[in-house]
């Protein structure tokens, strides 16, 4: 599940920045960066534009946790339904839609994604940008090099490493269909959270199950 939400967010922002006025969804350290550069050069156009993808993420990450904390264990079931409608209806939007207001509206569904899914087995990890993740399978990297702790440091490396992969993959992914599909190349990336909405699902009911 990490892995598909970790190339999913890869994807998206690598279409994002190629077919969307070169601006990210997802990765807000970068839109800081653009927005440092922008202030500094007095482009407050610009600027504004980065203000609105920060807001937007702001306003992702309170819809997750409303839902967490009105809905419960259907919040994240209701959040990836909302997000694969949000991606499927921005699928269809004409390549003269508003780049002010198609981004943004991915960024909330981004910033959904990242506070919502937050761990891979005992792992804390990031699905929308690697920062972190990489630092992760570095450090169970250099464990694994200590004899005592050689076993959860492999284990660490693989599955973080696999994550950081995933990203990496979404995002050759999403800059090779860009260009090619256009806001369709969104389509990919709606079947990936379906299986990943599959697998919520399933989760679920073998939790329930067995309570």
């Amino acid at each position: 599940m990490a892995m598909l939400l970790a190339c999913t967010g890869g994807g998206l922002d690598a279409f994002v920045y190629l077919n969307h006025g070169h601006v990210f969804a997802a990765a807000m350290t970068g839109n800081g960066i653009f927005l440092g550069v922008a202030v500094l050069q007095h482009n407050w156009a610009q600027a504004g534009r980065h203000l609105v993808l920060l807001a937007s993420f702001v306003v992702g990450v309170f819809s997750s946790k409303a839902l967490a904390g009105t809905l419960k264990r259907h919040a994240i079931v209701i959040g990836l339904l909302g997000e694969i409608g949000m991606l499927f209806l921005a699928s269809w939007l004409p390549g003269s839609f508003p780049d002010g207001v198609f981004v943004p509206m991915l960024a909330v569904v981004a910033a959904y994604q990242t506070a919502s899914f937050r761990t891979a087995d005992t792992y804390s990890y990031n699905s929308t940008f690697m920062s972190g993740n990489l630092r992760a399978a570095i450090e169970g990297l250099y464990d694994a090099f200590t004899p005592s702790h050689r076993e959860t440091g492999l284990r660490q490396f693989r599955k973080l490493a696999l994550i950081v992969a995933s990203f990496l993959a979404g995002a050759i992914l999403g800059a090779i269909l860009a260009p090619r599909l256009f806001n369709h190349t969104l389509w990919f990336f709606d079947v990936l959270l379906l299986v990943v909405l599959a697998l919520v699902v399933r989760h679920s009911r073998d939790v329930a199950e067995n309570s």
